[in-house]
């Protein structure tokens, strides 16, 4: 299956997205080497790295708006050379000795410039699986590609800081801010050019083509799918209660087509199913893309808080695993032993698209929270090392499903015409709860000791466990109509 996934966009488009997601993975890491090792001060590198998390936090959201408006390509070209300039002024800055305001704006310019590559790259499989894969395969074939990016995810933050230790040996402290902004030129503008920005061309651009099993009429689909694959023809799926679905029948009508059930077999059409340009009526009848508004919905916020509680996992985990092993004297192997948590956490994350599909998000959301918070819970206890790897490993085998599960949740909830958007929501949430958690958990740890610091994870999981079952009670799956957004 992934095989005939990968050909709808390419076998270069794996290398290429693995490329544009891992600057990131790098920048905060190396910002706070860089400047700790420079300035000397690790109260200054700390505000700066928090400064590129805020930055984030705050054009995150814009940037994918801007995507979903004008097409990924055109805004990823202009954050892939303004990230790799301010990158570079970061480095220029801390060889030339600059003062701490400098130091600090251009940590947050890398911030507000950062490219949303990891959230582009889930809008583009889930915008192609939309537009070329029959009704019957999307299911399938999204929870293949959430549960891939995932993977990659993991991998990312977990090398990242690798590939930044060992650079920062061979060539310098400054290398690996030089080397995320090399990265970021040469991988976002690839990335941006990448024949896949076709089907990311936003409102302005022309229709992606539809294929295979895909049709011109609207086709009306089932929400809380396994997988999450509600997502409409521009890879958003409208919200409960939203759409003009009046809108729809008239065109359906138009073009003598009739929707199908998503779970019932190809939809039938009276034309074919190849791609056609969008006709005269289709563009007077077909609704614009879902108010702003929608994004604020539960069904949107609960998934987005669910990632914020995941970045706080990470970052008082790793806080406090590094606390643990200073007082073993080892505090150079955090890293590793931090490893043994993310690669099993990637591994779960990939066997996801082996559940049954009777197996719905929402439970899956509450089962791997739950798991999550139970490893959270024995890392409390934890005096040895052997007790500490196992705690983690079950911590990783529900961190990563999870992150699979609020990912196939928002683009199932996504409002029409708005999917990268949520996208870029959901991964600015866990930038956002890693940036406050590390701060906060080495306050904790300061102030009340090892002990106390080691319940930071727990407190994530207890907030992770409590938002799905919010999700589980406030949300209701009901059929909505897979519509098209075709705006002037």
């Amino acid at each position: 299956m992934f095989a005939s996934l990968i050909r709808l966009l390419g076998w270069g488009y794996i290398p290429i997205a693995v490329i544009a997601k891992l600057p990131f993975a790098m920048s905060v890491v190396a910002v706070m080497t860089a400047v700790s090792a420079l300035r000397g001060s690790y109260s200054e590198a700390g505000i700066t790295a928090a400064l590129v998390g805020v930055g984030t936090a705050i054009s995150g959201p814009l940037m994918g708006a801007a995507a979903d408006r004008w097409g990924q390509r055109p805004v990823l070209l202009i954050l892939g050379v303004a990230n790799a300039t301010a990158l570079l002024g970061l480095a220029w800055a801390l060889l030339n000795e600059a003062t701490s305001p400098v130091i600090l704006t251009m940590g947050l310019l890398i911030g507000l410039t950062a490219p949303q590559a990891s959230s582009m790259v889930r809008s583009r499989w889930l915008l192609a699986i939309d537009a070329e894969m029959p009704a019957t395969s999307r299911s399938r074939s999204t929870s293949a590609v959430l549960s891939y990016e995932s993977m990659t995810d993991e991998l990312m933050f977990v090398f990242g800081p690798v590939i930044v230790g060992v650079s920062a040996v061979a060539w310098g402290t400054v290398s690996p801010v030089v080397g995320a902004s090399l990265l970021t030129a040469v991988g976002i503008i690839a990335f941006a050019l990448h024949r896949s920005a076709e089907y990311a061309q936003g409102r302005t651009g022309k229709r992606a083509p539809t294929g295979r099993g895909a049709s011109a009429a609207p086709v009306v689909d089932t929400s809380d799918t396994a997988a999450g694959s509600t997502v409409a023809a521009t890879g958003s799926p409208t919200s409960a209660g939203g759409g003009n679905t009046s809108a729809n029948g008239q065109a359906a009508s138009a073009n003598g087509q009739a929707a199908s059930a998503d779970g019932g077999g190809a939809p039938t059409s009276g034309t074919p199913a190849a791609a056609t340009e969008p006709s005269a009526a289709q563009v007077e009848t077909a609704p614009g893309p879902d108010p702003v508004a929608m994004l604020f919905r539960a069904a949107v916020l609960l998934p987005v808080g669910g990632m914020v509680c995941i970045g706080l996992f990470f970052g008082s985990t790793l806080t406090s695993l590094t606390a643990f092993m200073e007082t073993l004297g080892n505090a150079d192997a955090t890293g590793i032993l931090y490893g043994v948590m993310g690669v099993g956490s990637a591994i779960c994350a990939l066997s996801v698209v082996l559940l049954p599909e009777a197996f719905r998000l929402r439970a899956r959301w509450l089962v791997f929270a739950t798991l999550m918070f139970v490893g959270c819970l024995l890392y409390t206890q934890g005096e040895t090392l052997t007790f500490f790897v196992v705690a983690l490993l079950i911590m990783g085998a529900g961190v990563g499903p999870s992150l699979v599960t609020l990912f196939a949740i928002a683009s199932e909830q996504s409002p029409a015409g708005r999917l990268t958007t949520v996208m870029a929501m959901m991964s600015t949430g866990v930038v956002v709860g890693q940036s406050a958690s590390s701060a906060l958990s080495g306050t904790l740890l300061d102030g009340a000791g090892l002990a106390v610091g080691l319940w930071g994870p727990a407190v994530s999981g207890a907030l992770l466990v409590t938002l799905g079952v919010a999700y589980h009670w406030t949300v209701r799956p009901r059929p909505r109509p897979r519509e098209e957004v075709v705006a002037a």
